[in-house]
């Protein structure tokens, strides 16, 4: 074949790659409560750890499931399920605890599993249900829906700022 024979063609795409508008998007941590998928902003979650040996508190609300030495730190462990009336499936080996300090302190929350870290358009997230009602539609920034599944958007602050908590906070029962 001579040179006029062949044809060359030019690799450098740049100047036919057409400009794709990036959306923005949020990372999130999703995980589980009984049969439900819930995630939150991971900037809300400051690490995930196993469930730890904890030293039960006495005369605190049932969702205070202890405190636990966290690096030098006293970290009060609550049960996320009472917020959501979830039945707890028990101790696990998949059972974790998400450490935030959202509420100007660290707290550890109990979840059933952690399953990923998602990066998620911003334009997924749909505003929280009509159907939601009292506390759960308050702690919701809203919904994404991911094939078959459905997570529910979390925002921990709201749930560190309940009102259950707060009197907990104010040392009244």
């Amino acid at each position: 074949m001579s040179d006029q024979e062949k044809i060359y063609i030019d690799a450098n795409d740049e100047d036919y790659v057409e400009e794709k508008e990036t959306q923005p998007t949020v990372r999130v941590l999703a995980f589980s409560l009984g049969d439900e998928n819930y995630c939150v902003d991971v900037h809300q979650a400051k690490e995930v750890i196993r469930l730890p040996e904890m030293t039960r508190v006495p005369n605190v609300p049932s969702f205070v499931v202890g405190v636990t030495n966290f690096r030098g730190q006293i970290l009060s462990i609550l049960d996320l399920h009472h917020f959501f009336g979830v039945e707890p499936r028990g101790k696990t080996r998949d059972v974790r605890v998400m450490v935030t300090d959202v509420a100007g302190e660290l707290i550890g929350l109990i979840v059933d599993q952690v399953n990923d870290t998602l990066e998620i358009e911003e334009t997924r997230i749909q505003e929280p249900l009509a159907t939601l009602q009292g506390n759960v539609a308050g702690y919701t920034r809203g919904q994404i829906s991911l094939g078959n599944e459905i997570l529910i958007f979390l925002d921990l602050e709201k749930i560190l700022q309940s009102d259950e908590i707060m009197v907990l906070r104010k040392g009244q029962s």
